[in-house]
């Protein structure tokens, strides 16, 4: 009996972090890699059209108001996050037309790196946390964290019960 308690846990935890790789997967595929390759670019023209794609890939998809449970704020909000997006966008599409070779071109384009380096992963993660709460909010951060904590308690349960039987 132990040991088919154990293979179920077991196997609920593989199951777990299958679906936790295929919804990831799900968000990269649909949202995420146009962001990412925006990143990669090295044109502003590329860097444009995919950061374009990232924000229609972004306006087309379901999220939460915010990336928390409790305690919401102006930072995990979703829409002061879209606003941050869009400035950056704005932007981008306000130096399309500048001389490449002019000072203030190449001061812009410091700019967005600069942004893209720095405050990107906090950017980019409120939106993706905002995807998991809405569509997947079992794998959300701290649903998906406890889920992980009770299949290690489980298993943990289940070895003390086994080896306290030798």
């Amino acid at each position: 009996m132990k040991a088919i308690i154990a293979l179920v846990v077991t196997l609920f935890a593989i199951a777990w972090g299958v679906a936790e790789f295929r919804t990831d997967y799900e968000y990269s595929n649909t949202i995420g890699s146009y962001w990412e390759l925006s990143d990669k670019s090295s044109t502003l023209k590329q860097k444009s059209e995919y950061l374009d794609k990232y924000v229609a890939a972004i306006r087309a998809g379901q999220f939460a108001p915010n990336d928390a449970t409790i305690f919401p704020t102006p930072n995990n909000s979703f829409d002061q996050n879209m606003v941050a997006l869009t400035s950056l966008q704005g932007r981008m599409h306000q130096i399309e037309g500048m001389d490449e070779s002019s000072f203030a071109y190449q001061t812009a384009i410091q700019q967005i790196t600069a942004q893209e380096q720095g405050e990107a992963e906090a950017l980019t993660s409120v939106f993706k946390s905002c995807w998991f709460l809405r569509n997947h909010s079992l794998l959300w951060g701290w649903h998906d964290a406890l889920v992980w904590i009770g299949i290690v308690i489980a298993l943990f349960i289940v070895a003390i019960v086994a080896f306290s039987d030798m």
